[in-house]
């Protein structure tokens, strides 16, 4: 993913896959959510979409080895 001040663009092995026009993205309000500070969130949702984690074994076990953000040099 790469995001600029003017667009989201979604890649796949270096191809293109979408791109959004962030001037397009303005709530009824006019406020743009995708020009206001973000963070990373990693969930491990368990039961979602009317699922049943009734049978499962806990406790289970949720590893991340790492998780990169790049900013690009201005």
């Amino acid at each position: 993913m790469e995001w600029t001040e003017r667009a989201i663009k979604l890649y796949l092995d270096d191809q293109l896959l979408n791109e959004v026009d962030l001037s397009e993205t303005l709530n009824p309000d006019g406020f743009n959510p995708f020009r206001q500070p973000h963070y990373l969130l990693l969930n491990l949702a368990i039961g979602g979409n009317g699922g049943d984690p009734s049978a499962s074994i806990f406790p289970g076990e949720y590893l991340v080895d790492y998780v990169r953000v790049y900013q690009k040099e201005k």
